[in-house]
Formats: C-alpha cells, sequence, structure tokens
C-alpha cells in the first residue's frame, strides 16, 4: 500500500484529518521526573494514555528532531521509543528532520528516518533537485517536500519559485510524495491546490499553523478555512493533515492547571476534531 493510500485509511479510521507535533520544550513540561529525557518520555505517554482512554487520537504524530537533539544523545533514543509507541496504538509518523543532501547523505537520511526511527514519512528539503529527494522515495514510505512555508523568511526565495517546485514534486510522486504548506494564507493555499488539481493530480498536504481557538500556539489558521481552502483549490480526497504542536502539547496553560496536562491535551484535540 502506497503511504498516500495508508494515510486516507488513517484518517477514515480516527475521523480526523489533525497531525499532532511532538515538540517537548523542556520549560513547559510540567511532568515530574529524574532526568530530562524522562520527562520528555513520561509527558507524552501519559497524553498518549489520554487520548487511549477517551477513544480519541490524532491521524498523525510528526516529532521536530531538533527538539530532541537539542536535550541530549539520550533524547534522540527516547525520540524513537515514541515513535515506536505511537505507532504500535495506530498512528502514522512523521519525521520531522527536513533533510536533503547529496545523493549518498540522503540515502544515509533515508535509512535513519525509516529505518533506524521507523518513521511512516519523513520532510525533506528540494533545495539541491532531484538526485537529494529520490533517495527517500519508497512506495510504502512517505515524504513532504517543503513548498510553501509560513515562516517570515519564506518570501526571500519561494515567492519566485514555489510553483516550478511544485511541478517537480508532481514528477517525483510515485504515490507517497506530499508537500509542506502553510496555514496562514489560505487564499494562497487554495491557489496551490488549483495548481495542482489543474495538473490532474492530488497530493498530501502537511499544514502547519493551525491555531485552536482559545489555546496559546499555533500562526493564526483557522482550520475549518484551511480545509474550505483545500476544497475550493480542487481537492477531494482526505489525504491533507492539519497540524497543531504546541496548541495541542501546551494546551495546559490555558486552564492554568501543570498537572492536567495530558486532559488538556486530549480537550484541545476534542475541540479541534470537532471544529472540523
Amino acid at each position: 500500500m502506497s503511504f498516500t493510500a495508508l494515510l486516507e485509511s488513517r484518517i477514515k479510521i480516527c475521523k480526523n484529518p489533525i497531525c499532532f507535533g511532538l515538540d517537548p520544550v523542556l520549560s513547559l513540561i510540567p511532568a515530574e521526573a529524574s532526568s530530562p529525557e524522562d520527562k520528555i518520555r513520561k509527558f507524552y505517554f501519559d497524553i498518549l494514555e489520554d487520548f487511549l482512554k477517551r477513544n480519541i487520537t490524532p491521524a498523525v504524530v510528526k516529532p521536530n528532531s531538533a527538539y530532541y537533539e537539542c536535550v541530549s544523545i539520550g533524547a534522540m533514543q527516547v525520540l524513537a521509543e515514541i515513535i515506536a509507541t505511537y505507532r504500535k496504538e495506530g498512528m502514522l509518523v512523521i519525521l520531522d528532520a527536513k533533510r536533503g543532501d547529496i545523493g549518498k547523505s540522503s540515502e544515509a537520511y533515508s535509512k535513519a528516518a525509516f529505518d533506524i526511527y521507523g518513521a511512516n514519512a519523513v520532510t525533506v528539503s528540494p533545495w539541491m533537485g532531484s538526485d537529494s529527494v529520490k533517495p527517500f522515495l519508497r512506495e510504502e514510505n512517505g515524504i513532504y517536500v517543503l513548498l510553501r512555508t509560513s515562516n517570515a523568511g519564506a518570501a526571500d526565495f519561494q515567492d519566485s519559485i514555489y510553483k516550478a517546485v511544485a511541478k517537480k514534486i508532481l514528477e517525483w510522486d510515485n504515490g507517497s510524495v506530499g508537500a509542506v504548506v502553510g496555514a496562514t494564507n489560505t487564499h494562497e493555499l487554495a491557489e496551490i491546490a488549483n495548481f495542482i488539481s489543474t495538473q490532474k493530480k492530488e497530493i498530501p498536504f502537511l499544514i502547519p499553523g493551525v491555531s485552536i481557538p482559545g489555546v496559546p500556539g499555533g500562526q493564526g489558521g483557522d482550520a475549518k478555512t484551511v480545509m474550505n481552502a483545500l476544497r475550493e483549490g480542487g481537492f477531494k480526497r482526505n489525504i491533507h493533515v492539519l497540524n497543531s504542536s504546541s496548541g495541542l502539547s501546551y494546551a495546559w496553560q490555558a486552564k492554568g492547571k501543570a498537572s492536567e496536562y495530558a486532559s488538556a491535551c486530549a480537550d484541545a484535540l476534542e475541540r479541534l476534531a470537532e471544529s472540523l
């Protein structure tokens, strides 16, 4: 089964297109533990336990490897444990590592993401071209190519070339290739979807920057407006995921009860799912 087909099946099963960004910030994690590594592990395992109790889980989770790398070597092992545990409970895992290098290096990055960490998919930079992207192409594993991001510096290069990148992504697509497109400019999101749909194609979008009403975090993209923009652009399949990282992880801040961090995250997940 291709990654895109697997993703579509997963979204149907869990009845939501939510991607939960697992980006640990130690100063915001209330979990009590004897080490930073145990603190991260307990935090995300407690949240998972609350999800399972309520019978609600996100379609996908997306740990950003940088948040683990900056803690310790041991935290990288915790990352692998988190990936394995969430996958065991049915969630697909996107390793947000934004890889992309010369061919041999990309082959090594591909093996690391899929064979060592056990991720279902990985984010990839297209900047070095096809020979840096193709080593990641496996039908059963997905890649999300950076297409149109929502950070302030995106305009430095992307304004003039993102359509050329979109064309290349469609050339590379083997049934498991998607794109990262920000949520903050929904008019442009609809334009990009339309550009791709006019090529008689539809590829999965990973859409960061989605906000949850009443919860700090996110970049201001309203989830329902984002989904409507995709439909306006001609997309029809349920293969697109909306990411919330800090808005879900640190939803406890809105309640002001640090001890209820797991239930606060599950509450926020439910609200985001209901808003769609």
